[in-house]
């Protein structure tokens, strides 16, 4: 009887121990992720596949993904804490159109799972090859050049074609013709050609072909045309001025920003330019972005010297690293007028001892402005075109000649033109003067006028 209770619990026992080697040795299974298309999987790009552990797996686990043909070598491992699925990322190069499985170790007992059934890489297409002109956009009558790159670096076996055909004047069915090809060799990315006089007429279309494990695979650009812009100029702000605001290129109907490169030193001369093409003088003020904007037409490339911004060859975005140009022209920036409280504007007053003076000088422009007296900021106001500026000269006013000007906040060597001149001077002693000897008598104040012009109002931007 004893025998027979042994017999039974052992039976138990084992059953047991078989059933939690059975849990715990479940295997994983491994599937591509749903946004991979596997009837069309393109050399080089990042293909997603995930990992799936069973639940009552013991955590944490290592995962691992390997050649099926090399299952006891790890090609990427994750450890997983909490989850069950890992996903792996894998940049589909030749060696890796095979087929990978996955499996799992227990991280406490180092024990191995069952593998995964395998899954089959197959690579049966490219991404397109890219094609553009330089420069990126042009007037008409320019020369240009028509490139064709590789999408990515690394590419072996290489042929890029380039083809073009007329535009035609209606919806046709109008075919490319062949012009040039190139078998790239190793580091090489591209192949251009060059052209002359652009008109609008052409189309241009990238062919790339690599021959890959036997076979050949092909990809296409999408035409691009030769087409030219005005690449007028344009000032954004939230007013109503031209001279003034973040500077924009027309390209393709469309206000594109511009953009820079701190290895290029060309950001006062293309400021200059906007304003000359606007026909708003030189360029005051001027400061570039932090960062480029995400359709930024690139950098005109000026010397300072062109009438328009389309006469300065555009670069790539892709060398920017800076946003587009924050301009004040001097147009937007005239020179105040100073003129007397409630009086026409004169060259010369006399006052009477016991009397007070209230100057004004009037801004004509829709720029923020910030008053300061003697250097010191007095208030700050956004203004608007004709905000007048007063100033309260109490008695006895100090005699002299009186002007204000308008400078910018973000560097004090812009500034504008001195405002006309107001001289204030006693009238007891212009009166006592000319009483004395009125042919000796000074209209100017002279021996007895504090000389020089006096800046009342200094005036910022903000």
């Amino acid at each position: 009887m004893a025998l027979l209770k042994l017999t039974v619990l052992c039976s138990v026992v084992c059953v047991a121990v078989f059933d939690v080697r059975l849990v715990e040795s479940q295997t994983p299974t491994l599937v591509f992720d749903s946004s991979v298309n596997q009837s069309a999987i393109k050399l080089y790009e990042a293909v997603k596949v995930l990992c799936t552990i069973p639940d009552r797996a013991r955590k944490p686990a290592e995962v691992h993904l390997s050649f099926s043909n090399a299952i006891n070598e790890s090609f990427l491992s994750f450890k997983l804490w909490i989850y069950t699925t890992v996903i792996f990322t894998l940049g589909i190069k030749p060696e890796h159109e095979t087929s990978f499985v996955c499996w799992y170790t227990d991280t406490q007992s180092n024990e191995k799972s069952e593998i995964s059934s395998p899954i089959n890489i197959v690579v049966s297409a490219l991404s397109a090859p890219l094609a553009f002109l330089i420069p990126p956009v042009f007037p008409a009558g320019v020369d240009y050049k028509m490139q064709c790159e590789t999408p990515l670096d690394g590419y072996i076996n290489t042929t890029l074609s380039i083809y073009d055909r007329h535009i035609p004047d209606r919806a046709g069915n109008e075919s490319f013709k062949y012009l040039t090809s190139a078998a790239l060799n190793p580091g090489a990315c591209c192949t251009r050609i060059s052209r002359t006089n652009a008109r609008g007429t052409l189309e241009y279309l990238c062919e790339m072909k690599v021959f890959f494990n036997g076979r050949t695979l092909i990809s296409r650009s999408e035409p691009i045309s030769d087409r030219p812009d005005e690449l007028s100029v344009f000032l954004a702000n939230t007013d109503k001025g031209t001279c003034h605001g973040t500077a924009h290129l027309k390209v393709r109907d469309e206000w594109r920003p511009l953009c820079f490169s701190s290895k290029f030193p060309v950001i006062a001369s293309v400021a200059n330019v906007v304003c000359r093409d606007l026909g708003c003088g030189h360029a005051l003020d001027y400061t570039s972005f932090k960062n480029k904007d995400y359709n930024a037409v690139g950098t005109p490339n000026c010397t300072g010297t062109e009438k328009k911004v389309a006469e300065c060859p555009v670069l790539s975005p892709g060398f920017c690293d800076k946003g587009t140009l924050q301009v004040i022209c001097s147009v937007a920036f005239p020179a105040p007028k100073l003129k007397l409280d409630k009086h026409e504007v004169a060259p010369r007053v006399y006052v009477r001892t016991e009397e007070t003076v209230t100057l004004e000088c009037v801004f004509q422009s829709e720029a923020d402005i910030v008053l300061i007296r003697n250097k010191q900021e007095i208030y700050s106001s956004r203004a608007l075109p004709g905000y007048t500026l007063s100033w309260l000269l109490r008695a006895p006013v100090t005699e002299g000649e009186y002007a204000c000007y308008i400078r910018a906040q973000s560097s004090s060597s812009y500034r504008t033109e001195t405002s006309n001149i107001i001289g204030i001077y006693m009238l007891e002693l212009y009166r006592s003067s000319m009483s004395s000897n009125p042919w000796d008598a000074d209209l100017h104040g002279a021996g007895f006028v504090h000389r020089g012009i006096v800046m009342l109002d200094q005036v910022w931007f903000s």
